[in-house]
């Protein structure tokens, strides 16, 4: 078939739609496009809530690799040769110690139960945004001591009463409170509070934070010990590169990239996500397939004198057949474009107002292959759609077709 052919399917493809029903043609179009937005909007908010739940466990708790104990080991030790041994190895923009210690925090007549962790407040600035979330006071220094910061839950609010709290707390401790903190081994401090801070990461908004010298006054060990140590990684340099880096050159403990560790702890949550978004899209190809199918088959049909005619006066089968196609596929195209449109505007309008839980925020995370291939999978199930019943209405004989 060529291309003078093609031309004349396509032309009267766009006048049938023109003289035609508009509103079957809008509401046709409208359904492809919402069943790419149902495609998409799934898979999008799954990536987005996974991927926030990355970037918050890589700022506030593991970096991009994180350096634990050997096994058997409580404490990675010899704190200050391992630390000079990272931070020297390429693609590492610094490495920061933590400490921690479960203790009571005692304000006022309330009691509460807390994490308290150390850190190096200068190192902990290269390593986590966690300075940049102060929403009242300052954020700690290096030399500080007697001073803590402490999350919005574990402040809490004094307009709300404690049996009304969604979580427990010091029922509204402001900036420059004193609190007094029991560390279960017979030390028990008054620290002044120097600042509150809401990341909106659960696990770091429930701790307490003072530094390491600090917390070298309550334990000794740690002076030279850690729990953990966290990896920043220069930009441009892989979470591998730099795992197998400290391994070659002798870092004992056990090293785990982002990876390694979210593919432990989130890898079932992560299966359930795809099993999720498969089943979304299998369901909007098939209400998009069948939807465009009897669209096609009730047009086809009631034109089928419309056809006998062209056929009589010499129309190939070819182009009646590619005239309903085509059809088919300006529809097809239409709604695609309007799922784009739908979807990149929900995409804006989320990325300025999240969803937020209080273990995350998510907003959608789509890429341009998404889009593409979202978009190529909905136009393949339009064209299978359109042209099986044009192509069964045109093999049709003549007299059949004029005596309908």
């Amino acid at each position: 078939m060529g291309k003078k052919e093609l031309k004349v399917a396509f032309l009267l493809a766009l006048r049938s739609l023109q003289r035609g029903s508009r509103s079957s043609v809008i509401l046709t179009v409208l359904i492809v496009g919402m069943c790419f937005t149902n495609m998409i909007f799934l898979p999008g908010l799954f990536n987005g809530i996974g991927q926030s739940i990355t970037k918050q466990v890589v700022d506030y708790e593991i970096g991009n690799v994180l350096v634990s104990p050997k096994s058997g080991d409580q404490y990675v030790s010899d704190l200050g040769a391992t630390l000079d041994l990272i931070n020297g190895m390429p693609g590492v923009e610094r490495a920061t110690p933590h400490f921690s210690r479960g203790a009571t925090l005692k304000y006022r007549q309330r009691v509460l139960g807390a994490t308290v962790r150390a850190i190096r407040p200068n190192d902990e600035k290269l390593v986590s945004p966690l300075y940049t979330k102060m929403i009242a006071g300052s954020y700690l220094g290096d030399g500080d001591t007697g001073e803590v910061i402490i999350g919005k839950p574990v402040a809490g609010d004094s307009s709300v009463k404690e049996e009304d709290e969604f979580q427990s707390s010091l029922g509204g401790v402001r900036v420059g409170d004193s609190i007094t903190i029991d560390y279960g081994n017979g030390y028990v401090k008054d620290y002044r509070v120097k600042g509150i801070y809401y990341t909106g990461w659960s696990q770091a908004d429930s701790a307490v934070y003072v530094t390491s010298a600090d917390m070298a006054l309550v334990d000794p060990k740690a002076v030279d010990n850690a729990d953990y140590i966290t990896v920043k990684a220069k930009p441009g340099y892989s979470e591998k590169f730099i795992k197998d880096e400290l391994q070659q050159y002798g870092v004992s403990e056990k090293v785990q990239t982002t990876s390694d560790l979210l593919s432990k702890v989130m890898g079932r949550a992560l299966q359930s996500f795809a099993i999720i978004n498969m089943v979304s899209m299998i369901v909007s190809i098939i209400i998009t397939t069948v939807v465009l199918f009897i669209v096609i088959t009730i047009k086809t049909l009631s034109s089928r004198r419309q056809i006998g005619i062209l056929k009589a006066i010499g129309v190939d089968k070819e182009v009646i057949m590619h005239n309903y196609g085509f059809q088919v596929i300006i529809m097809a195209v239409l709604g695609i474009i309007l799922g784009l449109v739908i979807t990149l505007l929900m995409a804006a309008y989320l990325s300025a107002h999240p969803v937020v839980t209080p273990e995350w925020s998510a907003t959608l995370y789509l890429t341009p292959m998404d889009l593409f291939l979202n978009s190529l999978i909905l136009f393949a199930a339009s064209i299978v759609a359109g042209y099986v019943p044009a192509y069964q209405v045109s093999r049709e004989d003549i007299q059949s077709a004029m005596r309908a």
